[in-house]
């Protein structure tokens, strides 16, 4: 009977440790309060930085052509050798000058004054038949600003063209724009050198497309 009495001893000494022990165990909710007051504590670590978007490719693009001009101007970047880092696009500009002769009477007076320009080494022209106020007249080139206009007729002029003029005549067209990829600092210069030499054209930078 000693040992049922000495197990009860022991059962009641655990039971009231086990109430001590809830008693004195800190209250979870107590500890809200003081969490709360240190939140200003609280460090939230930055994520891994992104990586760097790759800086895009540069272009340099020499616009517009006509059809007339752009196969002369092909062929003067033939000795850059650039491949297919040279390409092509359209673009839509809207031109308010041109440089051109008066209409003619007739077709065939027209005709005759284009020979004429021909025999002077002028090639580069459009001969306007399209019903209209400028009937067989011929447009000799087409500019975004008067200043270039009035430069390109110096130059025909000093070709023997007299009866060339400069005029207002607003107008949207499609001209062919030649792109350059990432040139470097040699080609470009070539570019501006050769850009010279084609009134009314354009060099300008941008980021290159596809």
């Amino acid at each position: 009977m000693r040992w049922i009495f000495a197990l009860l001893l022991l059962l009641d000494a655990a039971l009231a440790g086990y109430i001590y022990l809830q008693r004195t165990r800190p209250n979870p909710d107590a500890q809200l309060p003081r969490l709360q007051m240190n939140a200003d504590q609280i460090r939230i670590l930055p994520g891994p930085p992104k990586p760097a978007k790759p800086a895009a490719a540069m272009c340099l693009e020499w616009r517009s052509f006509d059809p007339s001009e752009l196969a002369r101007a092909r062929a003067a970047l033939e000795p850059l050798a650039l491949g297919e880092r040279l390409s092509s696009r359209e673009v839509a500009i809207t031109a308010g000058w041109w440089v051109y002769m008066p209409p003619q009477n007739t077709q065939a007076a027209m005709e005759k004054k284009a020979s004429e320009l021909r025999d002077l080494g002028v090639t580069e022209f459009f001969p306007v038949t399209e019903p209209g106020r400028w009937r067989y007249a011929i447009s000799l080139g087409i500019f975004r600003s008067e200043a270039a206009a009035q430069t390109y007729l110096l130059q025909l002029r000093s070709r023997g063209v007299r009866s060339a003029l400069v005029g207002a005549r607003e107008q949207r067209v499609t001209q062919t724009a030649l792109v350059i990829r990432e040139p470097n600092a040699e080609e470009s210069a070539k570019l501006i050198e050769l850009s010279a030499g084609y009134p009314g054209t354009e060099l300008r930078a941008a980021e290159c497309q596809g």
